[in-house]
């Protein structure tokens, strides 16, 4: 329904008017409210529009509504645009869903940024003093290294190579301390990586190409017998010390993704009865048993909320929690909204939901929620995108539900939308989208950039670089953080630069080229590499996709034997949300998505290669069969016309001029 404020003319929110779709969902005055949108859309914008509906149309007062999304990250860009559109002083309401929570709870004391620190000390204290814990602790580092932190050694050293990384280990648990070099690249020649260790006078260095390295990551005892050739007598520590070192070293590591447990659990409703249930329903043949690493998380998990109890504070998910305990328990729910928007809808929790339920069961306030499910990416901190499919179902017993849907996408070229859209829609569960862009394709907008191994890699994505507008951004998307290694060790062409933290998903990198006037390396430009969940929100114009790669690529079967304890409902196809991490990393290129993936000399899909790659190619034959590739640049060509004849010309004219005949109609 329409409401009785509809405007003759399009609304005009951020400099833009709003497009057609935009403009009915806005206009749209039902009680229940869901706006489905794709990527690119125009989320925030209608977001926005629909705030200036509610008062100057509807003379709806700002002080009663409220705005919520789930982070403090697009709480704070939603302030800032709400701010750039009303001016300072706008009475509404803006916050994440657990401040409200706390604000009910009447400011309790809140866990935040403290909580890694204190799971930190709790860990340590059992580690240290309990072997069973620094055995289960061993255990959980372990799985740590198979579903994510595969490079790293026990000292954390980030060392790619198995064969020095267990050579780092085995000299850790003999508190030898060594020093991680990564590969140096010159022009004409790569020093390999090499540990140096230096230990009671004695000095030597260790190749990734040696003997001992090779022989390291068969057998680690070859170690011991390496350690004695050089004149030096180790012996392991303790289990505890080990631990207790590794959790040392690993820095925020550990704590952090045992604080990323808690809150899944407490997101979901799961307790560790439930899990350890589950855990001995699955054959161990099929899955690794994890009822010691299951028992050290319930310790923690035990302690930590002694913690909090005695301090009397709470963490996020205790204070929705908690909030919506103490409403349906009849207390008052604090200041009554007339109006509820919340962004980001595809990624709430099951609590969540139940808060907002609970207050709107006290208060009566109308509901208008945007998202796009096929962002619906963090299950693994618990967020619910059946939430979003069963939106009507959830929210049937308070009025109509209106479902709209906005989908013309402001980012990027129709070829990326139809490609994008083609893949993600196979999932019969996701909501349906026709992504329309509304930008011209001023070139070939996706190419696809066969590589025979990851030594390609690097040579590939700079000869593109260097046939690209110079003033255009650009990101490289990988699937994990180690995806950054497939640039080559950082000290090269693509330099490494900060990460935002020790488990960040993003890099700052320099693209260099090498200069025989200066003998050196020179910058020629800045780009960043991002895992696809931190690239989420994000855009560049130029994107390079590592979609396929000899140790990572789309989509990741890391194994995670703790996260698959938790229950999941079908979605009817295999690996749903690693299905929509690979839309989210496809969907950030402005103008031109390149997609890097193994290919043989004939053009083809290597045989084990990503299964998300080649059902892309099969679906868009024109990726991999369509043209040549350019003499000059590797780039892709296409067919032009002059002087009455026709020839493949470079898609980047006139920056690269290469061109090669055409022998066709």
């Amino acid at each position: 329904m329409v409401g009785r404020g509809s405007r003759q003319k399009p609304m005009v929110v951020r400099g833009h008017a709003l497009d057609r779709q935009q403009m009915e969902a806005v206009m749209d005055d039902s009680p229940t409210q869901l706006v489905i949108a794709g990527a690119g859309t125009g989320k925030t914008t209608t977001l926005i529009g629909k705030v200036r509906h509610l008062v100057e149309d509807l003379g709806v007062d700002p002080g009663s509504i409220l705005m919520i999304s789930l982070t403090n990250n697009t709480v704070a860009d939603l302030r800032r645009a709400v701010g750039e559109e009303f001016g300072p002083g706008f009475g509404s309401d803006i916050m994440t869903i657990h401040a409200l929570g706390n604000r009910i709870l009447r400011r309790k004391g809140c866990v935040g940024r403290v909580r890694t620190e204190l799971l930190a000390g709790i860990i340590y204290d059992l580690v240290e003093s309990d072997r069973r814990c620094a055995r289960a602790f061993m255990q959980y580092v372990e799985s740590m290294r198979q579903s994510g932190a595969s490079d790293l050694s026990y000292g954390g050293l980030p060392i790619r190579g198995r064969g020095l990384r267990c050579i780092a280990d085995v000299l850790f648990e003999c508190g030898i301390r060594c020093e991680y070099i990564r590969p140096s690249h010159g022009t004409d020649s790569v020093i390999p990586a090499h540990l140096r260790v230096e230990h009671g006078g004695v000095a030597f260095t260790i190749r990734a190409d040696d003997e001992d390295a090779r022989a390291a990551s068969k057998d680690r005892r070859s170690v011991m017998d390496m350690l004695r050739r050089h004149g030096i007598e180790a012996e392991a520590m303790n289990v505890n010390d080990l631990a207790a070192g590794i959790l040392e070293a690993w820095g925020t590591r550990v704590p952090d993704q045992v604080g990323t447990f808690i809150s899944r659990c407490k997101s979901t409703g799961t307790n560790m009865r439930q899990l350890d249930e589950a855990n001995r329903r699955n054959p161990t043949a099929l899955r690794a048993d994890v009822s010691e690493m299951l028992f050290l998380l319930d310790r923690v998990w035990d302690h930590y909320n002694m913690v909090c109890l005695e301090r009397d504070m709470a963490d996020y998910e205790d204070m929705v929690i908690q909030a919506a305990e103490s409403v349906r328990a009849g207390r008052s729910p604090g200041k009554r909204y007339s109006w509820v928007l919340v962004d980001e809808y595809q990624d709430v929790s099951s609590i969540l939901v139940d808060l907002l339920m609970v207050l709107r069961s006290a208060t009566g306030f109308r509901l208008f929620c945007v998202g796009d499910d096929w962002q619906s990416i963090y299950s693994f901190t618990g967020g619910d995108v059946w939430q979003m499919y069963d939106f009507g179902k959830v929210w049937g017993g308070y009025g109509r539900v209106s479902v709209r849907r906005i989908e013309r996408t402001y980012r990027y070229p129709q070829q990326i939308a139809d490609m994008a859209s083609r893949f993600i829609s196979k999932n019969p569960m996701q909501q349906k989208k026709h992504v329309v862009s509304m930008g011209a394709d001023p070139t070939i907008p996706v190419q696809l950039l066969p590589v025979a191994s990851d030594r390609d890699i690097p040579r590939m994505i700079s000869n593109r670089l260097d046939y690209l507008d110079p003033s255009g951004s650009v990101m490289v998307v990988g699937r994990t953080r180690n995806d950054v290694y497939a640039l080559g060790g950082g000290t090269g062409q693509f330099l490494f630069g900060s990460r935002d933290g020790p488990s960040s998903g993003t890099v700052d990198v320099t693209y260099r080229r090498w200069s025989e006037d200066s003998g050196g390396w020179e910058d020629v430009r800045p780009l960043r590499f991002m895992t696809a969940h931190s690239s989420k929100g994000l855009e560049a114009d130029f994107v390079f996709l590592l979609a396929d790669r000899d140790r990572g690529g789309f989509p990741s079967l890391a194994s995670d034997s703790i996260g698959d304890l938790f229950r999941r409902r079908e979605e009817g196809i295999e690996l749903p949300e690693e299905r929509r991490v690979l839309y989210v990393a496809m969907t950030r290129a402005r103008k031109r998505l390149f997609i890097v993936n193994r290919m043989d000399e004939d053009g083809y899909a290597q045989s084990g290669t990503s299964p998300f790659v080649q059902e892309i190619i099969a679906d868009n034959p024109m990726l991999s069969k369509s043209t040549p590739f350019c003499p000059e640049c590797f780039g892709p060509m296409r067919i032009s016309a002059a002087n009455g004849r026709r020839f493949y010309g470079c898609c980047d004219y006139p920056a690269c001029r290469g061109t090669r005949p055409f022998f066709g109609l």
